[in-house]
């Protein structure tokens, strides 16, 4: 029995922890906006965390390919995180408090996607399944949760999220003691921290792709922190945010199921190419102010702009690290599409809705959009013949 639940560890681990997720950060962007924080303070409050994030997740990805301390820090990362969250609940009107939280999860929040990411993979190389078999397990636990806990917001208020999210981090934290402590470590090696980061540095084409996933990552990072404010004005917010990302949450579970298929027939910079126009066609939908209905429709779009977006940029970076140092590599990526993409789209997202409004900001994030799409798209050419390296097979 210790075998399989060895080997379901991280399926558990998966879709307990995307249940925490959609209970929590779906909402925060309207609890702070009916706190009485303004556009651009909540776009601070969003950006604290990215650049703490910037600098401390490489170190925490370096210091698990070195010392293998993914299963201690995902336990800190767990029981701390909650505790901190309750920071905002108690904040009221002391802007500093919220920033001090933000910082705060920032710290141990920030560790725990980039490692659970890379443990994922190789837990799926290890155990026969594939990435997205695992993942998008997590697809139908936010799905599900988004789904029915915008409807218990709505009767006991935004404030009961902070003591859900505290108990399912509980639960969370317990799935951890299925995790063998050397989980998901393979083609470990010793060596120093800047040792670590200098291999992926020295690679321009890696570099370049960096700087194309961040330009795709703005814009869902501009989405994530002012949607539930664009669509929760008026009664029954929490209702209308929690339908809506239980549509999106929805839209990730064939493609994640049928992402490695989808990587071998494009290969990763065709389907980038693809998930970046996508994105651009989604963030100028939501520009036109459309009905609930076109809304709830443009969320059909999250399974490409993310699910895809996930696969092929975790795919590509677990390729592309040299042995030993996976975990640095999801840490960087995690850096640039999630950190510095929060960074700049809270704080410049903040500015473009307060001087010109909704429409402009998600129209600038869609030209963004494009322009990595052509981007993608050259490199696609350029490398085509490196790219024809088969995928390894992970299917389910």
């Amino acid at each position: 029995m210790k075998f399989e639940a060895d080997k379901y560890s991280m399926h558990q681990y998966i879709f307990v922890f995307y249940m925490g997720q959609a209970a929590l950060y779906p909402y925060l962007g309207y609890w702070f906006s009916e706190q009485g924080l303004s556009h651009t303070q909540v776009g601070i409050v969003f950006s604290l965390g990215p650049i703490l994030g910037l600098f401390i997740q490489p170190i925490w990805g370096m210091l698990c390919d070195r010392f293998r301390m993914e299963r201690t820090l995902l336990m800190l990362s767990t029981l701390l995180a909650p505790l901190i969250a309750f920071g905002y609940l108690f904040a009221g009107t002391h802007f500093t408090v919220y920033a001090v939280t933000a910082l705060g999860l920032a710290l141990t929040a920030s560790a725990m996607v980039p490692i659970a990411e890379s443990l994922t993979v190789r837990h799926a190389e290890k155990h026969g399944f594939s990435y997205g078999g695992i993942r998008v397990l997590g697809s139908i636990s936010f799905a599900v949760t988004a789904g029915s806990i915008g409807l218990l917001y709505r009767g006991t208020g935004l404030q009961a999220m902070f003591w859900v999210y505290w108990c399912l981090m509980a639960v969370l934290f317990a799935t951890l003691f299925q995790f063998d402590k050397q989980q998901g470590v393979s083609g470990w090696k010793r060596t120093s921290l800047l040792a670590g980061l200098r291999p992926f540095l020295a690679q321009r084409r890696l570099l370049l792709f960096l700087l194309l996933i961040f330009g795709v990552s703005v814009g869902s990072a501009v989405n994530n922190v002012f949607f539930s404010i664009y669509v929760g004005a008026g009664e029954d917010a929490a209702a209308r945010i929690g339908i809506l990302n239980t549509i999106s949450a929805l839209s990730e579970l064939p493609l994640f199921v049928f992402a490695s298929r989808l990587i071998r027939r494009f290969h990763y910079f065709r389907l980038l190419c693809i998930v970046a126009l996508a994105a651009g066609l989604r963030w100028f939908l939501i520009s036109l102010d459309p009905p609930f209905a076109v809304l709830a429709l443009s969320q059909m779009l999250h399974g490409v702009t993310f699910a895809l977006f996930v696969a092929a940029g975790i795919g590509f970076i677990h390729e592309e690290s040299p042995p030993g140092l996976s975990v640095t590599g999801q840490t960087i990526f995690a850096a640039v599409s999630s950190n510095l993409a929060m960074l700049t789209a809270s704080n410049v997202g903040g500015w473009l809705i307060d001087s010109y409004g909704f429409p402009v900001m998600y129209r600038t994030t869609a030209v963004l959009c494009v322009v990595s799409a052509v981007g993608f798209l050259l490199m696609s050419g350029a490398v085509q013949t490196k790219l024809k390296r088969k995928v390894p097979e992970m299917e389910v």
